[in-house]
């Protein structure tokens, strides 16, 4: 936390007082009402436009909905109500992000109702992207969580907030547990939550550290230690539940990619010397699924699940997928 709090010093004359974050960060600090309504009506338009994106498999509109989305505000309002051990915002932050994470996830299971059939979900990009999570993202979520929170304790770097925003998703991923819930793909909606809780708890993490760098408690008309004792401690605990998943599936996700690896090899073996040809090897679910391509029969499938057995389990679903549409489970 020393270089942090090193960085921080070094810019002390764009440094941003504790009084004009929290301003930033907590509703019940100036015009209340004009707060809660920008929030509101941010986090609604925000979430229809990433489930309409998410649904529609458009990128470009789920990237403006990461940049209109206001729900990283109550997060980084929780992370600074800990710092500066004020009990009554923690409370008021941690009940505002509630409420924000019910209303987007109830507007994307409605659109889940109403046009999850436009794209079958284990084959749209914008969901099987963000239902299976990793160590790896949680890392990447950290580093995005502490550029965020310094742009907020400096008032010469705060235009890289838009970047942040995109960097690290909320509101999009709320709204794939949203979609896939009113799709009844629970398991999908099990791997999405648990990418928000990653993104939530590195933020928290992040901010933190950073408003605790940049010594905002000694600016706290309100500080009470135990408020912060407390709130770390459930911080901590809340990322050692998450490292749980978070490993299993970075333990799954290795063990699938080798034996992609294997089943390409295999398949590029078996169509040797044939018109055939290779033309994906994917993973959907629990499944992997070949495509190979070319005219008329193609080699016995008997000889590619001889090879294909020989590195890949027999409890992991194998098919083989002809260019004439037939399927053959190896």
């Amino acid at each position: 936390m020393g270089w942090l709090a090193r960085a921080i010093d070094a810019g002390r004359d764009y440094r941003n007082p504790l009084v004009e974050v929290a301003d930033g960060l907590f509703v019940d600090v100036g015009n209340t009402k004009a707060k809660l309504s920008q929030f509101w009506m941010l986090l609604g338009l925000s979430s229809a436009i990433a489930a309409g994106g998410v649904v529609s498999d458009s990128t470009p509109a789920v990237i403006g909905a990461m940049i209109v989305a206001p729900l990283a505000t109550p997060i980084y309002g929780v992370a600074l109500a800990t710092s500066i051990g004020d009990a009554k915002r923690l409370r008021s932050a941690f009940l505002l992000l509630t409420a924000g994470i019910a209303a987007n996830i109830a507007i994307g299971i409605l659109m889940g109702y109403l046009a999850s059939h436009r794209m079958p979900l284990d084959a749209n990009p914008q969901i099987i992207g963000r239902t299976a999570p990793t160590l790896l993202d949680l890392i990447v979520a950290v580093a995005t969580g502490v550029a965020g929170a310094f742009a907020l304790t400096r008032r010469d770097v705060s235009n890289i907030l838009a970047g942040v925003a995109i960097a690290i998703s909320l509101v999009p991923v709320l709204a794939v547990v949203g979609i896939t819930l009113g799709a009844g793909r629970f398991d999908l909606a099990w791997g999405a939550l648990v990418l928000f809780l990653t993104n939530v708890a590195a933020i928290l993490i992040a901010g933190t550290v950073v408003f605790a760098a940049a010594g905002y408690q000694k600016e706290a008309a309100v500080h009470d230690s135990r408020v912060t004792k407390r709130a770390r401690r459930v911080i901590v605990v809340f990322v050692i539940a998450l490292l749980i998943p978070l490993t299993a599936a970075s333990v799954r996700t290795a063990r699938y990619e080798n034996w992609v690896l294997s089943a390409t090899a295999a398949t590029e073996a078996w169509v040797e010397g044939s018109a055939w040809t290779l033309d994906s090897v994917r993973v959907e679910g629990s499944d992997i699924v070949i495509t190979a391509l070319g005219p008329g029969d193609p080699p016995p499938p008997e000889e590619l699940r001889d090879k294909l057995r020989r590195d890949v389990p027999e409890a992991v679903p194998v098919r083989l997928i002809e260019e004439s549409g037939r399927v053959t489970d190896l």
